[in-house]
């Protein structure tokens, strides 16, 4: 099962989708950043920089302790992997997902959070 930690901007929106598309069990748990949520002692063990969205895996793959990540593109590219979904295995495949994937992380998403932030 995965928890996450979850807010209604656009970051936080893209693991919900990913989960939902790929059928993964997971449990919401709200941040309220308006209240300043993000800043609680045990929200920073599991997103240091305080930033949702953030996931804890208690079930990785190949086992082990349960795994926490944070940062969406990070979260998405894990997923992906542990799943087999989205991300395909032929180099040239997986290179074309992967620049979009750091397109709209480097690019996109930080533009676009600019004009709706300030």
């Amino acid at each position: 099962m995965i928890d996450l930690y979850f807010w209604t901007t656009p970051n936080g929106y893209k693991i919900p989708l990913f989960l939902e598309e790929a059928g993964v069990a997971y449990n919401i748990v709200p941040v309220n950043i308006s209240k300043g949520e993000q800043f609680t002692p045990g929200f920073l063990k599991i997103s240091p920089n305080n930033r949702i969205p953030a996931i804890v895996d208690h079930a990785p793959a190949g086992g082990g302790s349960p795994i926490s990540l944070f940062e969406s593109g990070a979260i998405l590219l894990y997923l992906a992997e542990k799943t087999g979904k989205f991300l395909p295995t032929d180099p040239a495949g997986r290179a074309e997902v992967l620049q979009w994937l750091f397109w709209q992380m480097g690019g996109l998403g930080p533009m676009a959070g600019q004009n709706l932030h300030f």
